[in-house]
């Protein structure tokens, strides 16, 4: 096998050990006419929770449009109806509400160490409203290669760059 070919699935196999670490998901919540948005770890350490049922992280900063807001956002499972919900404060653009929402259970694992995933979900209104009650929950990976991967892709072709050197080199 030539120099080039060799070189081509080195670093084919280097780009392919570079994988990427779920720590962060961005959670984008579509309905009513509003659309919120916020990041959470993928596997948070609830503030608190009620085994069996839920739990709740506190001081998540939600942004819509051109607000923020820091809410407490509650995760509840399949036997307490599953979904979630947050408060919405109330100046204006937005109304002030509770923003309760039913639907799956977003999360693995138990309430005291809960596990997302990435995953777009259909929710309505616990209190419907009229023609305001469709919600959808779209939950994207932010994933980053980790450092380490990095480090290790840059020597990689920097060792290929010298073997291609060396060996184009005149003797």
């Amino acid at each position: 096998m030539n120099l080039p070919i060799k070189a081509l699935s080195f670093a084919a196999f280097l780009a392919a050990s570079l994988t990427a670490k779920a720590d962060t998901l961005e959670f984008t919540l579509t309905g009513g006419g509003n659309t919120f948005t916020f990041s959470l770890p993928s596997n948070p350490t609830p503030d608190s929770s009620t085994s069996g049922t839920s739990f709740t992280l506190d001081n998540i900063m939600v942004t819509e449009g051109i607000i923020s807001f820091s809410t407490d956002i509650k995760f509840s499972n399949l036997t307490a109806g599953g979904g979630l919900d947050f408060s919405i404060p109330s100046p204006p653009p937005l109304p002030g509400a509770d923003l309760d929402l039913l639907g799956p259970q977003l999360y693995t694992g138990l309430e005291p160490s809960p596990m997302f995933s990435a995953t777009a979900t259909p929710f309505m209104l616990s209190r419907p409203k009229e023609d305001s009650d469709d919600f959808t929950l779209a939950i994207a990976d932010l994933s980053v290669p980790e450092p380490a991967s990095i480090e290790l892709l840059a020597i990689g072709l920097l060792g290929i760059a010298g073997t291609v050197r060396r060996k184009s080199l005149p003797r």
